[in-house]
């Protein structure tokens, strides 16, 4: 029976596209997988010399790691009896899908819609815009072909031959997984679409990986060889890939990740068997050859922190737009008192909104909508990306390593290989450089916000030697255009540029929102520059202040206070016969009050039911969260009044009486003076360099104040998991491409070996392995299994000798 392998491309974060193979035949399937890898076999072994056979812990898991993860399945999942269940085609399918979702490139524009109306809630609405003309030949096979193999699995039959509505199944986001909340998909008429479940989605990724991961394995030299641990595991024992099939299996299709290890420890008088061998061999595997599976760990680490949410779209329309909700993981918990304090200095500064979210590093447009209830408005909003992170951490490293260079080597003449060397990396470098700060400047002009050069002064000399084509006279009179004989180019210069860019936050851009219509805010981004895409996913932050529009809180509470201030004020006057209730007669008449319990009645009665016709917002909303300050003082004032009558009450001296009177008036009228001098909040009030906003923006007296604490933070990463899928890329995804400059690591100043156009001292080779062989109690148990078992096919449905 012949298995065909859909031709696809998977995209590896972070790296160039990987080829699979064309549809062939099983038996010729991994050879041709083999010659297809070997080139880049090489370049990665190259890259990342191989350690010495060790056995390595896994690392804790606290943060999601695919590879500690997949060890830690293997060390606990028992070993099956038979190979696991998994398709050939779906694997194919699988990977593709895991390809579409990477690469993202038939999604035009991701719009997020977020609504803010109550304190530590917000609704969030995705809408995407889809291009099937967008996918490629081999992701539209690949979603076509989904529809057969889930009919098949499900025993349903063939539909007769003929025109027929044709279904493709698109993969739309990467879900967090711990998102356990059902996602409904609707499309531009309202109607649901069909989805598929994320246990299928789950068990396709799985086939792929596996497959994958026995190609990658295939490819070394090693495999060839039947004296080696890695042909004894790809090809003449089957117990260790049936665990490491069932280990991907169980990791991706359970709803739950391993969040901490556990050890099951062996019996006490027993010996490792064949079965600690097995588990022993695959651990091992993934260790010895854990450089070749650099980019298989990246994609790893996608499959188990993400869902896939796949939808069924028709393929007689071109253009879909579609959307879906999901939830929003909220940060607002502080200490009461903390709480508190940024309740009251609300009033005054606003409702600062903290919102972060990751998108894909290939999407095209990115747009992200705000709105709150008709009572609030937003006074400020910026967007801000980190998708240059890699531009200037590559800048800073450079230009570091050009300050190294240039202090230690003597500068040669003109024809010199080594000045012609760091003359070209010196205008590659500062090329970046400039257009990177001409970018910063026009966003800051765009957004109505200073780049002064007197912030970055280093990088505004190196940019202008770089873009202005000033030459250096010699001493014959000649010019010479050479960087390296510019003035600016200074050592000094060098290791400061590096140092602003790293310190004034250069990686991250920023889209300022000026106008705002209708309580509603739009921020715009798209990818800039040279549209050169690195790492998995781009970190978007974004900021809202919120203010109250009505303003009418604060008038009627200290038209309020007023009121109560006045109450007090009549009836001391009365208890006291004058307007003037001190001295020694109106002490007297305040120790000798009569009717006090009517005077008590008033006091309480009437503040009370004027406090009870404010309308005040509900403490839950935005609104009036705004108001907790003016709520504060009204009730301030009640309790004035009630202290008044408490003191009547207990027939208290006139000497307290008339204490408790100046409070009951006094208070209220100073509330009241309060709420008036306090203007309603602007802008300027908070600056922009203390809600977030990238520190490259304005100059340098930003240091002096801290950023100010969101009232509120949501985050749609899940918080931890986010972290991990912001943190930068583990490899160096541009390293060794034309015109990149990659000076890390480099050798001493004189040798110019390590950089781009240099004479290399001879080609990569392929290091030999010293491999360690089994040297347990029972391995005599795999050496029995390799002469009675022989692997007659790579693949897991020819009769369980996959």
């Amino acid at each position: 029976m012949e298995l065909l392998l859909v031709h696809h491309r998977i995209a590896v974060p972070g790296r160039q596209v990987v080829d699979l193979p064309p549809a062939r035949s099983a038996t010729d399937e991994m050879s041709a997988i083999r010659r297809n890898t070997l080139r880049r076999t090489a370049e990665i072994r190259h890259r990342f010399p191989r350690r010495p056979s060790r056995t390595v812990a896994s690392p804790p898991l606290t943060v999601v790691d695919g590879m500690a993860s997949l060890r830690h399945a293997i060390e606990t999942t028992p070993i099956p009896g038979a190979p696991p269940r998994l398709s050939h085609q779906g694997a194919a399918i699988g990977l593709a899908l895991l390809d579409t979702s990477l690469r993202l490139n038939h999604v035009r524009r991701l719009t997020e819609r977020l609504t803010v109306v109550e304190h530590g809630s917000a609704r969030r609405i995705t809408e995407v815009d889809v291009g099937l003309k967008l996918l490629d030949e081999g992701q539209r096979q690949a979603a076509a072909g989904l529809q057969d193999l889930l009919g098949h699995e499900h025993g349903v039959r063939t539909s007769a031959p003929g025109p027929h509505r044709q279904s493709l199944w698109v993969p739309l986001a990467r879900l967090p997984r711990r998102d356990v909340s059902p996602v409904d998909v609707y499309d531009s008429a309202g109607r649901k679409l069909p989805r598929l479940t994320q246990h299928e989605a789950s068990r396709l990724i799985a086939s792929g990986l596996y497959l994958l991961l026995r190609g990658i394995l295939s490819s070394d030299e090693h495999a060839q060889s039947a004296k080696q641990d890695l042909n004894t595991f790809l090809f003449q024992v089957h117990e260790p890939r049936w665990l490491v099939q069932q280990a991907l299996l169980t990791l991706l299709t359970e709803r739950n990740h391993p969040d901490e290890e556990f050890v099951l420890p062996p019996a006490a008088g027993t010996v490792p068997g064949y079965g600690r061998q097995c588990r022993e061999m695959a651990l091992r595997i993934l260790d010895d050859y854990a450089d070749l599976l650099v980019e298989y760990a990246q994609l790893l680490d996608v499959a188990v922190r993400d869902y896939l949410l796949v939808v069924s779209l028709d393929d007689s329309v071109d253009e879909h737009r579609l959307s879906y909700e999901t939830p929003l993981h909220v940060d607002a918990k502080a200490p009461w008192w903390t709480d508190q304090w940024q309740r009251l200095l609300a009033s005054r500064r606003g409702y600062f909104v903290g919102y972060e979210t990751t998108v894909p590093a290939t999407l095209k447009s990115y747009h992200l909508v705000a709105s709150t209830s008709p009572e609030a408005e937003i006074g400020r909003m910026y967007l801000s990306t980190d998708s240059d992170r890699h531009l200037v951490d590559g800048l800073a490293a450079d230009l570091r390593s050009l300050a190294e260079r240039k202090d230690a080597a003597t500068l040669e003449e003109s024809g010199g290989a080594t000045h012609k060397i760091l003359e070209l990396q010196a205008q590659t470098v500062l090329r970046k450089l400039a257009d990177l700060l001409r970018r910063r400047k026009w966003e800051a002009g765009q957004s109505g916000v200073g780049l002064p050069p007197e912030s970055l002064p280093a990088c505004h000399d190196l940019a202008a030697a770089a873009t202005t084509g000033d030459a250096v006279r010699t001493e014959t009179n000649e010019l010479d255009n050479s960087l390296l004989r510019h003035p600016q180019f200074t050592v000094e210069n060098l290791r400061a540029a590096a140092a602003e860019l790293l310190d004034r936050d250069f990686g991250r851009d920023l889209v300022l929102v000026s106008t705002v219509t209708d309580n509603e805010a739009r921020a715009y981004w798209r990818r800039s520059g040279s549209g050169d895409v690195r790492g998995e996913q781009v970190h978007v932050r974004a900021g809202l202040v919120l203010k109250d529009s009505t303003k009418s809180g604060p008038l009627n509470v200290m038209i309020y206070a007023l009121a109560v201030a006045m109450v007090s004020f009549v009836l001391g006057w009365l208890l006291a016969h004058s307007p003037w209730p001190y001295g020694r007669e109106a002490t007297e008449a305040l120790s000798h009050i009569g009717d006090g319990q009517s005077v008590i009645t008033m006091l309480l009665l009437v503040p009370g039911f004027l406090y009870t016709r404010l309308s005040l917002p509900p403490r839950r909303t935005v609104v009036g969260y705004l108001g907790t300050l003016p709520r504060a003082l009204g009730q301030l004032s009640i309790a004035a009044a009630a202290a008044f009558a408490a003191t009547i009450a207990t027939q208290s001296t006139g000497r307290i009486v008339q204490i408790s009177l100046t409070v009951a008036v006094g208070l209220p009228v100073l509330t009241a003076l309060l709420l008036l001098g306090q203007r309603s909040w602007h802008e300027s009030a908070v600056p922009l360099s203390r809600i977030g906003v990238p520190r490259w923006v304005g100059a340098g007296e930003r240091k002096q104040r801290r950023p100010r604490d969101a009232n509120v933070r949501f985050d749609s990463s899940g918080g931890r998991d986010g972290a991990s899928a912001r943190g930068p890329a583990r490899i160096d995804p541009q390293r060794g491409r034309p015109g990149e400059s990659r000076l890390r690591d480099s050798p001493a100043a004189g040798d110019q070996s390590g950089l781009r156009g240099a004479p290399r001292p001879g080609p990569p080779g392929l290091p030999a392995r010293a491999r360690r062989r089994l040297d347990l109690p029972g391995s005599g148990l795999f050496r029995d299994q390799r002469r009675r078992r022989r692997d007659r096919d790579a693949h897991p449905q020819t009769g369980g000798r996959g």
